[in-house]
């Protein structure tokens, strides 16, 4: 039997139904798609912000001071854009060394949106003589191994 012209191409429905599906697939690339583009900005963001945080931390390294136990904070241009730091400095349980904890936010963001916090540690030079042990000059501590505490040598 011949083809008639009612049995030739598609129907109304059927091109409905077809555009349909691809919208759907087309709405689901571009949801792909931005929120790519939206986790590559933020890991960019995070990235740059580690560095700053690392920045800071290492600046308060080379300064040469041990620094005073407060909490400091500023901004600095960097990548084309404004950054806000705040660097808390605590004492440790350790006479002479102190802890660093940088955090690091976009400046247009709120004040505890911080993108990195990033901790370090600062040492004063070790300036304590050979007889009295130290983790700086060898010596053990607690009782462990090289602390003349006559263990197993």
């Amino acid at each position: 039997m011949p083809p008639t012209d009612r049995d030739r191409g598609f129907t109304l429905v059927e091109v409905v139904v077809a555009l349909a599906i691809v919208a759907v697939g087309m709405f689901a690339v571009f949801k792909t798609i931005g929120d790519t583009t939206h986790n590559i900005s933020y890991l960019r963001d995070r990235s740059l912000a580690a560095w700053i945080a690392d920045n800071r931390i290492t600046e308060m390294r080379l300064s040469g001071e041990l620094p005073s136990v407060d909490q400091t904070e500023g901004d600095v241009d960097f990548a084309g854009r404004r950054w806000h730091w705040v660097a808390t400095v605590a004492q440790t349980p350790v006479a002479g060394l102190r802890r660093i904890d940088v955090r690091v936010r976009r400046d247009e963001d709120s004040d505890d949106a911080a993108l990195v916090s990033l901790a370090g540690f600062i040492g004063a030079t070790a300036t304590a003589s050979a007889s009295s042990p130290t983790p700086w000059n060898g010596g053990a501590p607690n009782g462990g191994p090289g602390d003349g505490s006559g263990g197993d040598e």
